[in-house]
């Protein structure tokens, strides 16, 4: 990742109580916009709990179904090391997806084509 100091960063800083309803309203602003955003990820490293491990790996969300950071069972509360990430839709297209290809926990499996 070419800015790993932002990820360290963000990584390390301790969260705001209403950090997932702020963050996640800003990404679904930017899909209803029109903008490249198709969905969010949650960014788990090698030192977050279990619980967050344990979510599906490069699994993409919808704003609205994203769960919810820090997750219910992580022990390290608002120190917890997950963070939200945008999806954009243009990385579909380089990572070989195709436009009907299923997004795991994206309404219609197909991002945020059929937002309304």
């Amino acid at each position: 990742m070419a800015f790993k100091w932002l990820s360290d960063f963000h990584q390390e800083m301790e969260k705001p109580p209403d950090y997932a309803e702020k963050t996640l309203a800003a990404y679904k602003l930017g899909m209803k916009a029109g903008g490249s955003i198709a969905g969010v990820r949650i960014q788990v490293d090698e030192r977050c709990c279990q619980a967050a491990q344990a979510l599906p790996a490069g699994a993409v969300y919808h704003p609205d179904e994203a769960p919810r950071l820090p997750l219910a069972e992580c022990p390290l509360g608002r120190k917890c090391r997950c963070v939200y990430r945008p999806v954009m839709g243009y990385e579909g297209e380089q990572g070989g997806r195709g436009a009907g290809e299923r997004r795991p926990g994206v309404a219609g499996g197909k991002g945020a084509e059929g937002e309304g």
